[in-house]
């Protein structure tokens, strides 16, 4: 079973937030991500594991690949994610030597935080954050582990 992400993405929050630039939920989810990744997959060494990250080129969805590179370690400038443009989903789909897997954010998820930025100020975007760190992996996210 795979362990919690929430106490491993408090730690990465400020570096994240410092490499990003803001605090937002979908940043959030993609420290998640990186940190489910990397839990399931073990890379072994920095350019051990890649990801294809499926997404909508503009903010917010794409704010999703910021949390991926800092939590999993897979980089544009190491040439370790790849970006692919997608319709509806949020999808990672990560690769290292002890197998491969697919994390996509919840449809339900993505549709209430689509919703809520679109209309939020600030201080309720840092509130949606909040609501995003306290939710369990098992809520955000589909994840299909392939051996």
């Amino acid at each position: 079973m795979m362990e919690d992400t929430r106490r491993n993405a408090r730690r990465l929050l400020e570096k994240a937030v410092d490499f990003h630039g803001h605090l937002g939920p979908f940043l959030i989810l993609g420290i998640r991500m990186g940190l489910i990744a990397q839990s399931l997959l073990k890379p072994q060494g920095q350019n051990d594991m890649t990801v294809v990250m499926l997404v909508k080129p503009d903010p917010p969805e794409s704010c999703t690949v910021d949390g991926v590179q800092v939590a999993s370690g897979c980089t544009l400038g190491k040439g370790t994610i790849d970006i692919s443009e997608a319709s509806d989903r949020i999808v990672g789909k990560f690769r290292a030597r002890n197998g491969r897997c697919t994390i996509a954010v919840a449809t339900q998820v993505l549709n209430e935080l689509k919703d809520g930025v679109v209309r939020a100020l600030d201080e309720a975007i840092l509130q949606m954050a909040e609501d995003v760190m306290a939710r369990s992996d098992a809520e955000l996210f589909e994840v299909t582990l392939d051996a």
